[in-house]
């Protein structure tokens, strides 16, 4: 029988790599904007007349997340990192629980 990865994830409790990546992505990124003395980078970043990659994706990662990328930035660094990082562990749990059901392949049966 064939075990999912989700599966193996909720039984170790152990996050995927995609989440481990985004926790530390967003641990720099908040990090960056709170050492900054005027926050004056990331007010350019932020213009409307050219969206930085970088913080384009951030942005939409947080809002598919449910948090407002403005809201995060006038937080407290640690609870910023608190939030987020516990939003993305709650995604990530309801995502093991729906797919860690069932068998791996569609073409095995049970």
């Amino acid at each position: 029988m064939c075990v999912s990865n989700a599966a193996i994830r909720l039984e170790l409790r152990i996050a995927s790599l995609e989440t481990v990546i985004w926790k530390r992505v967003f641990g720099y990124w908040l990090s960056s904007w709170h050492r900054l003395p005027n926050h004056y980078l990331f007010q350019c970043l932020w213009r409307d007349d050219f969206v930085n990659p970088w913080v384009g994706k951030i942005h939409a990662k947080l809002l598919s997340i449910g948090i407002s990328p403005a809201d995060s930035l006038k937080m407290n660094l640690r609870s910023a990192k608190r939030l987020i990082e516990q939003r993305l562990a709650d995604i990530e749990n309801q995502h093991n629980l729906a797919g860690g059901e069932g068998v791996c392949s569609p073409g095995i049966t049970e």
